[in-house]
């Protein structure tokens, strides 16, 4: 498998996360700066038992990407062709009419759809953002340290704690609601059908602001939409502190199954089963408390969001203080850049330009705290307008692994180094020109500063060519490429004669590309390997008196695998004949032949002799004996009488 779900007890040391910015007022409807339109733009629902990964290749094998996944009933993304297993795809908002007539996932799919297209057509609101400054760090989670070695294992893939380390590649996100049901504490909020589709909606929207950053992140988000079952628990979290998450977080994670120490350890062992299931690079969970009726839509200790660095969770309010429930896209994506490592950058949060972050370990050089290098418009630094407009500073970038520093359109954390490991060959006993290569490659990672060094990317093609040939598909040995390290073979068709150079090309998921010669092989006709002929030129010498010379020559088959079948002669280019073998019969490994060729019967000039043998295996010699004659012109001389006149 790809990914790695090592199951451990560790310190996550210190995780933290700062509440942003706050709007004035929550009344308007927040703008998220989503993917830009674009007429490819597509909700694609699904037929029941579609298959989902099938529909995806296809997307993609068209020139299509996929951003959103509602598994299993629908996809959102970039679709230029239709796929022929879509149940409906739709490119402008799904009408009322549509609308009732889809039930379950398919509806809530659509009805984000709906909020995204309307997001992008809506007109910016003014409003005036005014920021909360009463901003504390969470609690490091309650488990015991242990060093990195003990939970790095021997893999280059993520393990088990490794869930966002770059914001790269294919995200599990879960989203779960809790319920109070009134059994420990009174109950004061009910999620409603509106405000649990408003949730969904805004996530996916703080989500496609992400994907819209950076192309080249290649984004795709997989959700485990717990938006439609809220999940009971006797605790009301909105009146309660954030510090006491662990109470309801523990009850919630225990009724979906997942029974670890700590909530941090249940909540990475349901982010690993998302990754594990819908076979994703990362993964993060996002629990949003229900605030309706709370007068300040703040927990009781004044906190309304606050998110891990580098994950496993963050949890927000509905409404998010003054932020209002239409702005909890802006929170979210705020909060989902802490999930990657990057840093808070507003004043009150005091995080100091040289802190370092992220896989890249990249400095907080766009902090207001202090005299930093960059003062940029950033979403890490809160508020509502970078999200409406769409800012991220170089900075934050770099701290979720968005830096490219070769130009090659491959983002440092992917822009692996691909390597061959090993690599051997052998011929064939009867077929010397055809060579079978076994190796393997291996993808290695870009190296952290900071981190364990990590590989999301994958082999996907192994390639081969020789000298003059083309690249052709070698083979998986374990029938599919589809891991960071793999073992491959090919068979070559019959290879011609020369020294030739055995090429390898490897690429990966991410468009890295190994170019690299395996072996220089001298390669010689597979036939002159087994097979032999001799031909020499006897003096030439007159026959019966003529003045015409014959040319005699002395042959000789010889077969290293069988005997000798037959022998030929030819003279230039006309047509092979045969001839009788000096002992009488073509049955040993080694046969003497004679033949005489009458000049007489040839132009003058120049002429090429040819001879060649053919075994009992079917074998004929493909490189024949050769010798070349030269037929003098002949010249006569008349004597005439001579005849004197008399006078």
């Amino acid at each position: 498998m790809k990914k790695q779900g090592l199951r451990l007890t560790i310190t996550m040391g210190l995780v933290v996360s700062l509440l942003i910015g706050s709007s004035a007022h929550s009344s308007q409807i927040s703008i998220a700066r989503a993917a830009e339109p674009s007429s490819n733009r597509a909700l694609i629902l699904l037929a029941p038992g579609a298959d989902l990964n099938s529909t995806i290749k296809t997307v993609e094998l068209t020139g299509g990407c996929v951003t959103h996944i509602f598994p299993p009933a629908a996809l959102i993304g970039n679709v230029p062709v239709a796929p022929d297993d879509a149940r409906a795809v739709y490119r402008q908002a799904v009408n009322e009419a549509a609308l009732v007539t889809l039930t379950g996932k398919a509806r809530r799919a659509a009805q984000v759809w709906n909020q995204l297209l309307a997001s992008e057509s809506s007109s910016i609101a003014a409003r005036i953002d005014t920021e909360i400054v009463n901003d504390a760090l969470a609690p490091p989670p309650p488990e015991r340290t242990l060093s990195l070695a003990s939970v790095s294992g021997s893999a280059q893939t993520p393990n088990y704690y490794e869930t966002s380390e770059y914001f790269i590649g294919r995200v599990a996100v879960g989203i779960v609601l809790p319920e109070s049901d009134g059994s420990a504490d009174s109950s004061t909020e009910d999620w409603n059908a509106d405000e649990r589709a408003l949730v969904l909606s805004e996530i996916t929207a703080a989500l496609d602001w992400w994907a819209a950053l950076e192309p080249n992140a290649h984004l795709t988000f997989v959700y485990d939409d717990g938006t439609a079952a809220p999940i009971a628990t006797g605790y009301e979290p909105i009146s309660r502190p954030a510090s006491d998450q662990s109470l309801w977080i523990t009850e919630i994670m225990e009724k979906k199954g997942y029974t670890g120490p700590s909530h941090f350890g249940q909540v990475r062992d349901y982010n690993n089963a998302l990754r594990e299931a819908y076979d994703t690079d990362w993964a993060f969970t996002i629990f949003v408390v229900d605030s309706s009726n709370d007068g300040d839509n703040r927990f009781a200790d004044h906190h309304f969001a606050y998110a891990y660095l580098g994950g496993p969770f963050f949890v927000m309010t509905y409404g998010n203080s003054t932020y209002g429930p239409n702005n909890m896209d802006a929170v979210a994506a705020h909060e989902t850049g802490h999930i990657f490592f990057a840093l808070d950058q507003y004043y009150s949060a005091h995080q100091p330009c040289t802190r370092q972050a992220g896989y890249l370990g990249v400095e907080n050089q766009n902090s207001e705290y202090g005299g930093c290098a960059s003062d940029a418009p950033s979403i890490m630094r809160g508020h509502t307008p970078p999200y409406r407009n769409g800012d991220i500073d170089a900075y934050a970038r770099g701290q979720i692994g968005w830096r490219d520093s070769d130009g090659d359109g491959i983002l440092d954390p992917v822009d692996t180094t691909l390597n061959v490991i090993s690599s051997d060959y052998v011929t064939a006993t009867e077929q010397p020109n055809v060579l079978t290569f076994t190796g393997s490659v291996r993808d290695d990672p870009f190296p952290s500063p900071l981190r364990r060094d990590t590989v999301i990317n994958t082999i996907e093609q192994v390639q081969y060519r020789w000298t003059g040939g083309k690249w052709t598909d070698a083979q998986p040995a374990d029938g599919a490429f589809d891991t960071y390290t793999e073992a491959f073979t090919f068979t070559t068709p019959p290879l011609p004669t020369g020294d030739l150079d055995i090429d390898l090309r490897v690429v990966d998921s991410a468009g890295n590309e190994l170019i690299q010669t395996l072996a220089t092989i001298p390669m010689v006709d597979p036939v002159d390997a087994i097979l032999d002929t001799t031909l020499t030129q006897a003096a030439q010498q007159a026959a019966g008196g003529e003045e015409q010379p014959h040319v005699t020559y002395n042959g000789q088959g010889i077969s290293t695998i069988s005997y000798i079948a037959g022998a030929y002669y030819r003279i230039d280019d006309g047509p092979w004949q045969p001839l009788a073998a000096s002992d009488g019969a073509f049955d040993e490994p080694q046969e003497d032949f004679t033949f005489t060729i009458d000049l007489a019967t040839l132009n003058p000039g120049l002429h090429q002799i040819q001879a060649r043998s053919m075994d009992g295996a079917g074998n004929t010699e493909t490189s024949p004996a050769g010798d070349s004659i030269f037929v003098q012109l002949q010249t006569h001389s008349v004597f005439l009488p001579l005849v004197l006149a008399n006078k």
